[in-house]
């Protein structure tokens, strides 16, 4: 068996067209190194698996229900024989061969402590979009707080893309899930996506492990990929992502947190929260709804 440089991992869900283009600018743009495509798909129901059932450019995988974001990527990971792993999201577009620029990272920092990779990513305006961020901690809610009050000059992220354009690369606490390019053998020492994540914050989760047993994780001052999503919903998010991200919130919080710290946490998590609904046009009913799901004990 030739010796597979990097494995693409991609879940669809109902994406047809837009995977298809991520696909089709993994293979214009990849060059240097040897790769697979695995495709995972959550059950799709808009053609996909007519689609890509005989599709010679990857390896299909058709799971018979939606599986989640980490549990259908825990799939992808069993099956990749690479020697590292690359999850895109599916609304992504690479516009250059950014899987050289990380394969050749990786292998200067691949020692016993490189956890995980990825890039500054572009919105479809080919602005900065979400590409990292912070571990939740009662620090990073109190300054998230003051940042909204205007006592901090420079935001969390406005710093650190400073310090990206100066360095070339910093350390962070983790990835977007969009574009994370692991080292298979992390896998391994970690077990993978906790399966009870269905969607946000198993990427979070993921890296905290990585982090709780010295294992670095770095963004690159690198700018080839596309997140049509961006990350950014402003006023417009649907209340139904809001939920999951508030069920992952929780859940998280759940996993890493006990005792007085976890209160801490969630009293702070709340106040974040409610700053967030008074800004969204959710219903009194919904608004009610998020502040409970975040206080059950479920």
């Amino acid at each position: 068996m030739n010796e597979i440089d990097v494995s693409v991992v991609i879940v669809n869900y109902n994406t047809m067209q837009m995977t298809n283009k991520c696909i089709e600018s993994i293979l214009n743009f990849t060059k240097s190194n040897s790769i697979e495509i695995i495709l995972v798909d959550n059950a799709s129901t808009d053609g996909s698996k007519e689609f890509y059932l005989n599709d010679n450019r990857i390896k299909y995988i058709y799971t018979n229900e939606n599986l989640g974001f980490g549990r259908a990527n825990n799939i992808g990971i069993d099956t990749a024989i690479g020697k590292y792993i690359f999850f895109l999201n599916s609304d992504t577009l690479l516009l250059d061969d950014v899987i050289k620029k990380l394969f050749d990272f990786a292998e200067k920092k691949d020692g016993n402590n490189l956890g995980a990779l990825g890039i500054c990513l572009l919105n479809n305006q080919k602005k900065d979009a979400l590409s990292f961020g912070q571990f939740v901690s009662s620090k990073r809610i109190y300054r998230r707080l003051l940042e909204n009050l205007g006592i901090y000059r420079k935001n969390f992220e406005t710093e650190a893309y400073l310090k990206i354009e100066n360095q070339g690369y910093i350390e962070i606490d983790f990835i977007s899930g969009a574009d994370l390019f692991v080292p298979k053998r992390v896998f391994n020492l970690i077990s993978g996506f906790d399966p009870d994540f269905f969607m946000y914050y198993e990427e979070t989760e993921l890296q905290k492990r990585m982090d709780i047993i010295g294992l670095k994780r770095y963004i690159l001052n690198i700018r080839d990929i596309v997140h049509l999503e961006g990350g950014s919903f402003g006023h417009n998010l649907p209340f139904r992502r809001k939920m999951m991200m508030t069920k992952g919130l929780k859940l998280y919080i759940k996993k890493h947190f006990k005792g007085v710290f976890k209160v801490q946490i969630i009293i702070l998590s709340l106040l974040i929260l409610l700053k967030d609904i008074i800004n969204l046009n959710y219903t009194l009913n919904q608004n009610l709804s998020l502040i409970k799901e975040l206080l059950s004990k479920k």
